[in-house]
């Protein structure tokens, strides 16, 4: 796709907000690629759209939605609150789904979701001349419009702020907090060439789950709950670039223990947002996707950056059980 014809984010999410504004069971879907449907026995699946995020986290056609970050899914109206309220703090939406044969299991939206940039038609152009026709004299041909500007690299989010402020009490700082903490200093594995990706996106998951769970029970101070919503950005981004770093692998037939993958990436893929979100990554950009008659891909490094972001993860949550440390 030619990148004068790429939307910005911000205009994928006004379309993906007005479009489908009407209908509650439709909320989100241009941005998730998931479809609801009310019936008797509450919200099922009715469409997952391809290379969507729903298709990507497990989704199938005649799932039952049964949660939505810890909230029971009982009408669209409360499917519509849950998807508004994910996209509007950036955070991961968890489900629990029903199988039609009655296994239970926990699927995710990701962050990823709510930046996603939408394709939609291009407006129709004005009609033309025939073919052949001369054009008027002293008319000059209309210059061709400037290609759109690039995202903007802003920093990544950092505790620095949060951790300004004084810390919460003792008696705010429960065993469920010290467990999620617990958990994310595990995530990163520490012999990440015998690691394995399923494991970590399992428990990845299961810390998105901890964590709107101390939100939704007010266990936790906000501001608590925001710094390890931030930390864990960083490990979400990283499972990007693991992801990355498997398809290639698995492409190239190249054995797990030799490193130094090098990976294609296209304009608004999760590869560059991951890389614009975190303007750090691109030290481990070799090329940058650029476009001529056909698109041409980018090429990066995504194990130095998923390296990258682990360590800047562990910093990060460093800071924060510091402060969390320093309460009176």
């Amino acid at each position: 796709m030619a990148r004068g014809r790429r939307l910005t984010i911000a205009l994928a999410l006004f379309v993906a907000r007005t479009a489908l504004a009407a209908d509650p069971c439709e909320e989100g879907r241009l941005l998730t690629g998931l479809a609801v449907a009310a019936g008797e026995g509450g919200l099922t699946i009715a469409a997952v759209e391809n290379e969507s995020p729903a298709a990507a986290g497990g989704f199938r056609v005649g799932d039952h939605l049964v949660q939505a970050n810890a909230s029971v899914l009982t009408s669209c109206d409360e499917w519509s609150r849950a998807v508004r309220d994910a996209r509007r703090e950036r955070k991961a939406l968890l489900l629990l789904v029903r199988r039609p044969d009655g296994e239970m299991l926990p699927l995710m939206l990701a962050q990823a979701t709510w930046t996603r940039a939408v394709a939609v038609a291009p407006p129709v152009p004005p009609p033309t001349s025939p073919v052949g026709a001369a054009p008027s004299a002293g008319t000059a041909p209309p210059p061709p419009p400037p290609p759109p500007p690039k995202p903007r690299a802003v920093e990544p989010p950092s505790v620095t702020a949060i951790v300004k402020e004084p810390p919460p009490a003792a008696g705010a700082q429960s065993a469920k907090l010290e467990e999620v903490l617990k958990a994310l200093e595990s995530l990163a594995p520490a012999e990440a060439a015998t690691a394995r990706l399923g494991t970590y996106q399992q428990q990845l998951l299961r810390v998105h789950r901890q964590i709107e769970t101390l939100a939704s029970r007010d266990a936790t101070p906000p501001r608590v709950v925001t710094a390890l919503r931030t930390v864990v950005r960083y490990y979400d981004a990283a499972e990007v670039a693991w992801e990355a770093e498997e398809a290639q692998r698995e492409r190239e037939r190249r054995p797990r223990h030799i490193p130094g993958i090098v990976a294609p990436y296209f304009a608004e893929s999760d590869a560059e947002a991951t890389i614009v979100e975190f303007p750090f990554l691109t030290s481990t950009v070799e090329r940058e996707p650029g476009t001529g008659t056909i698109e041409i891909s980018g090429l990066w490094r995504p194990g130095a950056a998923r390296t990258l972001l682990w360590e800047r993860a562990g910093e990060e949550l460093g800071r924060l059980t510091q402060w969390l440390g320093s309460r009176p």
